[in-house]
């Protein structure tokens, strides 16, 4: 009996640490990324930014691949600017993205400042569905590009204009009140002295 209670034991442990495992990945048993059962809402909480943005240029840096896309919407997070920075790690065995093709549309899942994503992260191909599914569940989401400045016009609101006398009388007016009060004043500490 005490060796099927440690069998038992082992085995709840096992499908514990299984069940346990962040994103609902299981690893595989040859060293390749894990796969995720997660679903899209479920990537969608977890992400930091989510965003669709076209793939202008890949570049790798050592272990990670750097690309640089140009941002559509966000649906998710303070990413505010036109052009950004996505990372990931270069090979496929460390969950990176290292094969996304320039001029494609993805919907990216990021975290960090850094915008780092995986393939476990949701980041893929931004297909009408895809897009359609995180819409539902974010809204509709807000464009970056910038919006350019209206340009004012203005117009007459009086067909003639103004005369000169006519702008400076207020101000000689005070002028001359300013100088009555100061007699005044004058005026009235003369008598008590």
């Amino acid at each position: 009996m005490p060796v099927t209670r440690a069998l038992l034991s082992a085995l709840l442990l096992a499908g514990s640490l299984l069940v346990a495992t962040p994103g609902g990945a299981t690893a595989a048993p040859d060293g390749r990324c894990p796969q995720s059962r997660a679903g899209i809402d479920q990537l969608t909480m977890k992400a930091d930014d989510v965003f669709t943005a076209t793939v202008d240029k890949r570049t790798g840096q050592g272990r990670t691949v750097v690309y640089d896309v140009s941002v559509d919407r966000v649906y998710k997070g303070d990413l505010d600017s036109v052009e950004a920075t996505v990372s990931t790690p270069s090979s496929a065995r460390e969950c990176g993205l290292p094969d996304l093709r320039a001029g494609t549309d993805y919907v990216f899942f990021t975290a960090g400042a850094d915008l780092e994503t995986t393939s476990t992260s949701g980041t893929a191909q931004a297909t009408d569905a895809r897009v359609g599914r995180i819409e539902r569940l974010l809204g509709e989401g807000r464009s970056v590009a910038p919006v350019e400045p209206a340009e004012a016009t203005f117009t007459r609101v009086a067909g003639e204009r103004t005369s000169f006398e006519r702008l400076a009388a207020p101000g000689a007016a005070l002028a001359i009140v300013g100088v009555l009060g100061l007699l005044l004043v004058a005026g009235l500490g003369r008598r008590r002295s």
